[in-house]
């Protein structure tokens, strides 16, 4: 068998299994939190259309930091902090181009008492102290706008509007590099060791990358918005599985964006334009789907270590539990 049928045996497989797979615990909304606006925990001034999802919203990734919610606020140019429970702690950041300034934040990491954070209108990852102060910024040797620290491009380690980011359990940031069609590899201090796929439709290739997580093994799952399908990689980059297709059933996507992974590896999706969250095993075996009639435009999702899903949604987070992972 070729590497390319293998591939595609593993994808239908894993669709047969979602296909029929029994829906898990029903999932509850169990708070929210943000508004429209500028002011204190608010994510953005109204828009008449939500459903215009590819123009940018707020807010963006979720990260945790003990009991601490940071939540990326790209249209105010600032990440914000919250209890778990929603009441407001803080904010930091102001709009630039210089080291340390904000265009578009998106995705966040936080490790070791820092945050790591995807400059989606930068082109750059930025690293900053849990209360905000700028420290540095992931290394790309090409870059020829110093100054300003901006490094759009498609060298190696250069980015083309990043989204979600990952750190995995071998130390490696992952980020999706949505316009270059790649994942970008990072060393913690942020040098580039290459990729993962590279652009086009075919398996283990990308056509716009928005989300990607690693469970506890250090598999990899990216999450293609226009490919409508997740994509599962080994630790060391070998594609093991692909699943979704364009649709509204189970197992299927219209614009798969966020992703995160629980403790017990199973994998949840921000299902876009169906209004949604979709969770699977970590073989692609559907799990439950949950949030529609209430989500209005999930672009990102977090679970914390209680099995709480955090889903940011239009100018506000939601909150959903099912009393477990």
């Amino acid at each position: 068998m070729t590497r390319r049928a293998a591939v595609c045996a593993l994808a239908v497989a894993a669709v047969a299994l979602g296909a029929a797979a029994p829906a898990g615990a029903e999932y509850r909304v169990v708070g929210s939190f943000g508004g429209t606006g500028s002011g204190p925990g608010e994510f953005g001034p109204p828009r008449a259309d939500f459903r215009t999802f590819r123009l940018l919203t707020s807010p963006g990734g979720i990260a945790f930091a003990g009991n601490t919610v940071l939540v990326a606020d790209p249209l105010n140019a600032r990440i914000q902090r919250f209890t778990t429970s929603g009441r407001f702690l803080g904010k930091f950041g102001h709009k630039g181009v210089r080291p340390g300034e904000f265009l578009s934040p998106q995705g966040l990491v936080v490790h070791a008492g820092k945050v790591f954070v995807a400059m989606n209108g930068n082109d750059r990852i930025d690293v900053f102290s849990l209360r905000g102060r700028w420290k540095r910024m992931f290394q790309v040797h090409s870059n020829v706008r110093r100054t300003f620290a901006m490094s759009r491009g498609g060298a190696r380690g250069q980015l083309h509007n990043p989204y979600q980011l990952v750190r995995a359990p071998n130390g490696r940031f992952y980020v999706a590099d949505l316009t270059n069609g790649r994942v970008n590899i990072y060393t913690g201090r942020g040098f580039s060791r290459g990729q993962l796929g590279t652009f086009g439709p075919g398996p283990g290739q990308f056509l716009a990358p928005y989300g990607v997580t690693a469970d506890g093994a250090g598999n990899l799952y990216v999450a293609d918005r226009d490919l409508n399908r997740i994509s599962k990689f080994s630790a060391g980059g070998q594609l093991l599985a692909e699943w979704g297709e364009t649709g509204t059933q189970a197992g299927e996507f219209l614009s798969p964006q966020g992703l995160a992974v629980d403790r017990a590896g199973n994998l949840y999706v921000a299902d876009t334009n169906n209004a949604r969250i979709q969770k699977f095993g970590p073989d692609g075996t559907f799990l439950a789907s949950f949030g529609q009639g209430v989500l209005k435009q999930p672009l990102y999702v977090a679970v914390d270590s209680s099995c709480t899903v955090f889903v940011s949604d239009y100018r506000r987070v939601v909150k959903f539990a099912d009393g477990g992972c």
